[in-house]
């Protein structure tokens, strides 16, 4: 299993909590110096479950939020080594389109134990 392969989304998905999300949303991450170049995947929340796909979204379609980040940031976001509010100040993170659902919804729940182990599993 290769990071950001869909098998890596499937083990973000399998292992991912729904909690405090209200209604449909989705999250393309679009992830920058990465080793193999640029890669990209989306998270979907809906009815009560967790998709994660690898790759970019269909031509035309537009996910509700944008995060774009350097890997290294990403990664050590994920592994608890540095705050979502130090990547975005630093330029690190960026973050296009229902940023008030960022803030109010995917921040708190990604802080959850189920989201920490999770993006710390895909940390690693």
């Amino acid at each position: 299993m290769n990071r950001y392969d869909q098998a890596w989304c499937d083990a973000l998905s399998t292992s991912a909590s729904t909690s405090a999300i209200d209604g449909a949303l989705e999250v393309l991450y679009v992830v920058t110096e990465a080793e193999g170049g640029k890669h990209a995947f989306s998270i979907k929340f809906e009815g009560g479950s967790v998709t994660a796909t690898h790759g970019k979204l269909p031509r035309g379609h537009k996910p509700d939020v944008t995060v774009t980040a350097k890997e290294a940031a990403l990664l050590a976001l994920w592994s608890g080594d540095r705050s979502r509010d130090v990547a975005f100040m630093r330029g690190d993170l960026k973050i296009e389109g229902a940023y008030a659902r960022w803030l109010d919804e995917l921040v708190p729940l990604f802080e959850t134990q189920p989201w920490v182990e999770s993006w710390q599993a895909a940390a690693s």
